[in-house]
């Protein structure tokens, strides 16, 4: 363990180094300060959970917490991930900044809300709760039973935490991240109020067929006899990995006890509604959430208001582009950038590990898509903010 928590440690240090002294591009142009963005009246901030699980084994969990600024302790809600099942996927391209616009929409609502990657994803240790499965053999109760080590072992890590109130938290997760979620509540933590499973499960393949189906439908059920904390099911109804037709029959498994949970179909989201929890504006899904935080006595009224922003288009780009920097505006991705050139080429990121690598793979993804001849991109904006002046 110790090995693994100082090299996130270092990785954590040479990301503020590299803010100090970088030399390509401009994405040196972002100040050593915000390495992380911010919005006014919300702290955003890594952190390594250094933990002990309940089978006696150390780990270290990959998190970062979005919070108000409070000088009393706030309600918690740990969000956790989802996967695609592959190990170079999730250890290359998963971080807890992927779902900050989750963070962002809980931490507005008066909670400290920490996205916590369980074992195997980022730069958490160990290996993630499909290695050694297959299709054949997804070992779902497996899975289960690590997953909720891990976020037990988070929960009382974060419950350290000077802003963390310990009688008032939230599990929330999406995908398989949702069925790690309800395999914690079987376990009724305390201080655990509430659940949200945003389009969970596991084992998809087509959106027709589950890998393992019964044994799936059996740990669904296992959990359900046993659950206590009430539970909210949102699934779009355009979801492609869980449709409809399959979510309702996990969550008809998982009810079978009436336990306390409720089932909620909700709009079409893109040309995929599975992933709405981190892509969707806030408003597509916050207005259920908080009728249901309601109902439960936590928290679910704006504490904390977005700002308004106002950035001008860079002159050159064509209507695609502006299409496109109108969707980086709009969305509360962070981390993320923008860059261009004098012809209109751009290229765009979000969800990165700190503010200098969102203008990295900006400025990247610019140079690659720009026309022979062409001047170097510069970065536009990070974050909401503009970083250059608009190009001529």
């Amino acid at each position: 363990m110790h090995n693994r928590f100082t090299l996130s440690l270092m990785k954590v240090i040479c990301t503020l180094l590299i803010l100090i002294c970088s030399p390509s591009g401009n994405a040196d142009a972002i100040k050593p300060s915000a390495a992380f963005q911010q919005l006014d009246g919300l702290i955003r901030e890594p952190l390594l959970l250094p933990v002990t699980l309940d089978n006696g084994q150390p780990a270290v969990l990959d998190a970062f917490v979005t919070r108000p600024v409070s000088q009393t302790p706030l309600p918690v809600v740990l969000i956790t991930n989802g996967t695609v099942g592959t190990t170079e996927f999730d250890r290359g391209e998963i971080n807890p900044n992927r779902y900050a616009s989750t963070a962002i929409a809980f931490a507005r609502h008066g909670y400290a809300a920490v996205v916590v990657l369980r074992e195997g994803y980022g730069e958490s240790s160990g290996a993630a709760e499909y290695a050694g499965g297959s299709c054949e053999q997804p070992h779902h109760l497996i899975a289960g039973e690590k997953d909720k080590r891990d976020l037990l072992a988070a929960l009382k890590a974060i419950r350290h935490q000077p802003w963390a109130l310990n009688n008032k938290t939230l599990l929330v997760g999406m995908s398989a991240g949702g069925f790690a979620v309800l395999a914690t509540d079987a376990a009724n933590p305390p201080g655990v109020q509430a659940v949200i499973n945003f389009d969970g499960g596991r084992g998809a393949i087509d959106g027709k067929s589950l890998c393992d189906k019964p044994e799936l439908m059996q740990a669904l059920a296992l959990y359900g006899k046993t659950a206590q904390i009430p539970s909210l099911w949102l699934y779009a109804k355009n979801d492609k990995s869980f449709p409809p037709e399959i979510s309702k029959e996990m969550f008809d498994a998982y009810r079978q006890q009436g336990n306390k949970a409720e089932y909620i179909a909700m709009p079409d989201y893109g040309q995929n509604g599975h992933t709405f929890m981190d892509t969707a504006p806030e408003d597509f899904w916050w207005g259920t959430v908080a009728r249901f935080l309601e109902q439960q006595h936590l928290p679910f009224r704006e504490t904390v208001a977005l700002p308004e922003i106002h950035v001008t288009y860079p002159a050159a780009l064509n209507a695609a582009g502006k299409q496109a920097f109108t969707e980086y505006v709009a969305a509360q991705r962070y981390e993320k950038a923008f860059a261009t050139d004098q012809n209109g080429d751009w290229g765009s990121a979000f969800w990165a590990r700190s503010s200098h690598e969102a203008a990295e793979i900006a400025l990247h993804n610019c140079n690659k898509e720009q026309r022979p001849g062409a001047a170097k991109c510069t970065l536009y904006a990070a974050g909401n903010n503009i970083v250059t002046k608009a190009i001529p």
